[in-house]
């Protein structure tokens, strides 16, 4: 403390004078008049305005004089004009001058702590300081009061560790300390945030057995509820209460607030009914707390019911409460309310801050009323009071760039640089987003080159958006380009970027490469999570390698990372697949004793086996255990089931579960009916599956291909020319071209018939079509084998095999590790 003070001490210089005469018949006339302060006052003046520098010593008689006198005015004048403001004289020479010249007089040495208090009300902080380390190191101690409030300006005017340093000498030199001295310490530790000094001296107080009042209270509660710690709080106001003092309007307002942030709303209330019933008016800090309480609850109603209340009262809304009304109307989704507010605040003469402004957009577009959004957002423009900022563009745009309407982002985007706004980060990565979301990779890259030339630093969102979009195009060595260019720029990459990079190898089918790159991150620093480890065990699943899955499952294992339902879905997906659902079974049940939420994908995979594996009664078992799990069946578990059973030849349990799946609202989609119709048709019911086919069309279901081949093998075998005929030309009629198997029905039906001519003709048709006829085509025109029973050109594709109808959902695409959105927030 000594040395931190001392150094503010400099050389002080020889200072004109009076001469020595002179000043020691001044100083002879003020002490003889001491007792007559107007005198000795007037000759000091008179002296001073004849135009000679008046000395320390005179000064300090005068002071003493005045000090004595009680002419406090006279004091700060005397001191302010000659030795407080600009003068060279140091305090150290101050002091020590006042000091000898009361020993000199036989003045009371005790006055110079005055002049420490001088300095201080003058706000001279270094001055302040220095003097009184220089009054302790000479034995004169000041009084408690001043000590307390060079402590005041201390923390006023630097950081706690100063006031923390004057007050351990006042300890050291076991000066006392009091409640105020307190008080003031713990409101600089709330000053700078420094919460964790402020239980010692909550301690101190208590050993020293000090009693609290009403003020050292107010400042406790304020630290507790800046933790905040409503419970604590609520236990010191009854400790408030049973010490027989009042808590104030502050005191409940501050445990009211805290107890909203900590969302004991139930509580703040109550206290609000207290403080109201001991005679105390509820004041706009403690309403506005309760107001966002309610919102923060998705109560909108009582938020507004509770506003109206303070109006009533004729409490004035400020413009905290506003802003939390308009957040809290965006929240629940009221825009009309969040507009009204926003209107009366200019209303009132309140001006909205451009978070208020930004805040009503937001609510505009929620609602995705975008000309409403940018007719407020011009209206803004034009008042320009406040203006919108780059925030307000970036949220405008972000809602653009979601939906893909660019070219209206464009033009925002030329609007934003007319303004002279200056797009942010976070502006380059949204429209970067957009663009990769339209598959505009090339603009996408034009603005990344653009942002960098214009000096906007990228992040590791902008790297995993085009990292993403570069992977998702198969383009895995401009995605890694990107990642040295990052690297280079000393941009650290995070898990997402890591993630990206080894699903891209994943997806380009270089799993062992991955499976390296992923050592390499390892080594690099990079900590692997659960997300890691699925992306690399789901790339061994897609390439069929399950041993090298198994092994690095166990892997992750033996690193204390515990696997999710992600990870057991992808391995019940390859064991399925692999026509092992037994051991996938087994997965199942290892994730229920780990005890993980089950999802619909998970018993996609295990059914879908089954159906494939002709296990039925497996499939309907853990069809029928889904609402156990409050899960409900999608159509892909759906239509496996109706193919399953269409395979045994069950069409009456087929078109049950066809019949539940309407019954649940769920879409039926060209597949299910595709099956239905196939397995109606090879059971000989033509009538229900021409009513399928149909019911099919009418619901919006084009019919494919493998639709118009289950259709014709089903009318050719059952001898329905005409019908098959119409087949061909719905065909025609839908644009999807027939293929040689078709042909071969249709020919080979009219064999079958004796219409050789028509035989012919189709054959005709069908090299006018660039169709070429294959190996039984010309067995059928020679009429070496005329049967339909042959399965391999007149039935449907295995139902269970056809990607994009069966199958699970990939486990990776409900997991997000890359090409997020750019966050607004």
């Amino acid at each position: 403390m000594r040395s931190s003070i001392r150094r503010y001490c400099t050389q002080i210089p020889p200072c004109p004078s009076l001469h020595a005469s002179s000043e020691q018949d001044l100083v002879k006339y003020l002490l003889t008049n001491q007792h007559d302060p107007k005198s000795a006052l007037e000759r000091f003046n008179s002296v001073k305005n004849g135009g000679d520098f008046v000395s320390v010593d005179p000064v300090c008689v005068m002071f003493h004089i005045l000090v004595k006198s009680g002419w406090k005015s006279s004091i700060n004048k005397l001191l302010d004009r000659d030795f407080l403001s600009g003068s060279k004289i140091r305090p150290v020479m101050m002091v020590e001058r006042f000091m000898d010249v009361s020993r000199s007089y036989s003045l009371d040495s005790r006055i110079i702590t005055y002049l420490l208090g001088c300095y201080i009300r003058s706000g001279l902080v270094k001055e302040s300081l220095e003097a009184f380390q220089f009054m302790i190191e000479r034995g004169l101690v000041p009084g408690i009061k001043t000590r307390n409030i060079l402590l005041l300006l201390l923390v006023k005017s630097n950081p706690i560790e100063t006031a923390r340093n004057v007050f351990d000498l006042m300890k050291s030199r076991e000066m006392e300390v009091n409640l105020f001295t307190y008080d003031t310490m713990i409101n600089g530790c709330l000053k700078d945030k420094k919460l964790d000094q402020i239980e010692g001296y909550l301690s101190e107080i208590e050993n020293l057995g000090l009693k609290l009042d009403l003020g050292i209270y107010r400042t406790i509660i304020r630290y507790v509820c800046t933790i905040p710690d409503s419970k604590r709080a609520c236990e010191i106001l009854n400790e408030i209460k049973e010490a027989n003092l009042e808590p104030c309007e502050y005191i409940y307002s501050t445990i009211i607030g805290a107890c909203v942030k900590e969302g004991n709303l139930e509580k703040a209330l109550d206290l609000k009914s207290e403080m109201v019933s001991n005679g105390l008016k509820i004041d706009i800090i403690s309403a506005t707390s309760l107001i966002k309480g309610f919102c923060n609850n998705g109560d909108l109603n009582k938020a507004l019911d509770l506003y109206s209340e303070i109006l009533s009262s004729e409490i004035s809304p400020n413009k905290v409460t506003f802003s939390v009304l308009i957040e809290g109307c965006y929240k629940c989704g009221n825009t009309q309310k969040a507009h009204e507010f926003y209107t009366q605040m200019r209303e009132k003469g309140i001006i909205p801050s451009v978070f208020n402004l930004n805040t009503v957009i937001k609510c505009f577009l929620k609602e995705n009323k975008f000309e409403k959004a940018m007719d407020f957002f011009n209206d803004a423009i034009k008042l320009n009071n406040p203006a919108p900022n780059v925030v307000s563009y970036d949220i405008l745009l972000h809602w653009l760039c979601k939906r893909g309407r660019m070219k209206e982002a464009e033009n925002l985007w030329t609007e934003m640089q007319n303004a002279n706004i200056k797009p942010s980060t976070i502006s380059y990565n949204t429209l970067i987003y957009g663009h990769c979301k339209n598959r505009e990779l090339n603009l996408a890259k034009k603005l990344y080159t653009e942002m960098c030339q214009n000096g906007i630093l990228p992040n590791n969102i902008t790297y995993c958006t085009l990292m993403d979009h570069f992977v998702k195009k198969n383009e895995f060595n401009n995605a890694h380009k990107l990642f040295d260019e990052m690297v280079m720029l000393g941009i650290p990459p995070n898990e997402f970027i890591y993630n990206t990079l080894l699903n891209g190898l994943c997806i380009s089918n270089r799993i062992s490469e991955a499976n390296e790159m992923l050592n390499k991150f390892i080594n690099d620093g990079f900590a692997p999570t659960i997300t890691t480890y699925n992306i690399i065990i789901n790339g061994f699943v897609k390439a069929g390698l399950m041993n090298r899955a198994i092994l690095t499952y166990n892997e992750m294992l033996k690193k204390g990372i515990f696997p999710n339902i992600i990870t057991f879905t992808s391995l019940i997906d390859g064991y399925c697949k692999s026509s092992c659902t037994d051991l996938g079974f087994k997965f199942l049940n290892e994730a229920r004793r780990r005890k993980l939420g089950f999802d619909i994908a998970l018993f996609n995979a295990l059914i879908v086996g089954f159906c494939k594996e002709g296990n039925m009664e497996s499939a309907i078992t853990l069809y029928n255990y889904l609402p156990e799990l409050g899960l409900k069946p999608n159509a892909i578990i759906y239509n496996s089931l109706i193919a399953g059973f269409k395979d045994m030849r069950e069409m009456n349990r087929a078109l049950d579960l066809f019949n539940e799946m309407i019954k649940e609202g769920i879409k039926c989609d060209t597949f299910t009916y595709t099956t239905l119709i196939d397995g109606l048709l090879k059971d000989r019911n033509v009538k229900l599956a021409s009513s399928l086919y149909k019911e099919m069309i009418e619901k919006g279901n084009l019919p494919d291909k493998i639709t118009f081949t289950s259709l014709m093998h089903g009318l050719c075998r059952n001898g329905e020319i005409e019908s098959a005929k119409k087949v061909l030309e719905e065909m025609e009629k839908i644009g999807v071209r027939p293929n040689v198997n078709i042909y071969n029905m249709i020919i080979n039906l009219n064999f079958r018939e004796g219409k050789f001519k028509e035989a012919f003709l189709l054959y005709d048709e069908m090299l006018d079509r660039g169709i070429v006829p294959d190996e039984y085509t010309y067995d059928i025109l020679v009429g070496t084998k005329p049967s339909l029973e042959r399965e391999s050109f007149g039935g449907s594709e295995s139902s269970l095999e056809r990607e994009g109808f069966v199958g699970t959902e990939s486990s990776l695409e409900r997991e997000s590790f890359g090409g997020t959105e750019p966050s607004l927030e």
